[in-house]
């Protein structure tokens, strides 16, 4: 909540993301989604493209192109 009032009081859009979007899922390179991922794989590895990176990283860049 306070985050969303300093954006409010800065003038910053706020976009909250649905609570089941899957963002750590979702490969940032080609949008494939995995079917599980547990959450002690820190690493993301995309069986479609073969992109490797950790996953808050591919978390977060998902996260940046949620839709408004």
């Amino acid at each position: 909540q306070k985050i969303k009032h300093k954006c409010e009081w800065h003038g910053i859009e706020w976009v909250e993301a649905d609570r089941w979007h899957p963002s750590s899922k979702t490969c940032s390179s080609c949008g494939d989604v995995k079917q599980s991922f547990k959450l002690s794989e820190r690493v993301f590895r995309c069986e479609a493209c073969g992109l490797e990176m950790d996953r808050d990283l591919n978390a977060s860049i998902n996260l940046s192109r949620y839709p408004a």
